[in-house]
């Protein structure tokens, strides 16, 4: 899967979306599914990753964009900045992780884009918060099996659907999952293609999809901005006229 661009103008045929921290594309998958075309950063190569990839720093990387005028080229910005610092496993070992919701947010702000900030729900104390989250919730997407609670922070107004009560148990770790089990995808897990099958995404490993954001959820949140963007869209996205060729694989097929 890639980004589709015309390549009589070099412009993406679809709305763009900037997807930092970006991993194994979970929220890509969804983004894209809602309409976006999407390009993926993130420190660590991802080759797995099914959509255009910058390997970068993503708050350099974005900086970057910023200073050179080139986030012109997007019409809004997704970031999942990595939630070890929120659980509990890393405070008890003592793990230093760096606070990044917070400078993220400051230059997501500078960008004037409509932008999503995913993380985990806190377990415990939050010296790095998101404002004003909504949550999402497996339950709330029929055919989903896990209910992997994820917080979504936006500059635009999200909605949620109603959350259901969590009634089907889930299978305890260490033990063996079967097709049609509510799980939580932690650890060793096992049956791993059943997972991949059951949140959508086959390309993923085993490493990916214990810490991904189900599809399901970024589309719906994408969903929401694409309507944004047509009929609210914000001054900034309004006065760009055209995206210009700035990476040199914009008319890629």
């Amino acid at each position: 899967m890639t980004a589709r661009a015309d390549r009589r103008s070099g412009q993406f045929a679809r709305p763009l979306l900037l997807d930092l921290y970006c991993c194994q594309g979970g929220a890509a998958a969804g983004y894209a599914a809602a309409g976006f075309d999407v390009i993926g950063v993130d420190l660590a190569p991802q080759p797995r990753y099914p959509y255009r990839f910058v390997q970068a720093d993503a708050l350099g990387y974005l900086r970057m964009l910023i200073d050179t005028g080139a986030i012109a080229a997007f019409a809004a910005v997704h970031a999942s900045p990595p939630c070890q610092r929120k659980t509990r496993a890393q405070k008890i070992q003592q793990r230093d992780h760096p606070a990044l919701i917070a400078p993220t947010r400051a230059l997501l702000a500078a960008t004037g884009l409509p932008y999503v900030i995913e993380n985990v729900v806190p377990d415990g104390s939050d010296d790095d918060p998101l404002i004003g989250p909504v949550t999402l919730c497996g339950a709330m997407f029929p055919g989903l099996h896990t209910y992997r609670h994820r917080e979504f922070e936006s500059n635009m107004p999200l909605t949620v659907p109603a959350h259901p009560p969590h009634r089907a148990p889930t299978v305890k770790m260490g033990r063996p999952v079967h097709d049609g089990d509510w799980y939580h995808a932690v650890g060793n897990f096992s049956n791993v293609g059943y997972v991949r099958r059951d949140l959508g995404t086959p390309w993923m490993n085993r490493d990916g999809l214990r810490e991904c954001i189900p599809p399901a959820y970024a589309e719906y949140i994408g969903q929401q901005l694409i309507t944004t963007l047509r009929h609210g869209t914000p001054p900034a996205v309004a006065a760009r006229q055209a995206q210009p060729a700035l990476f040199g694989w914009e008319t890629a097929a």
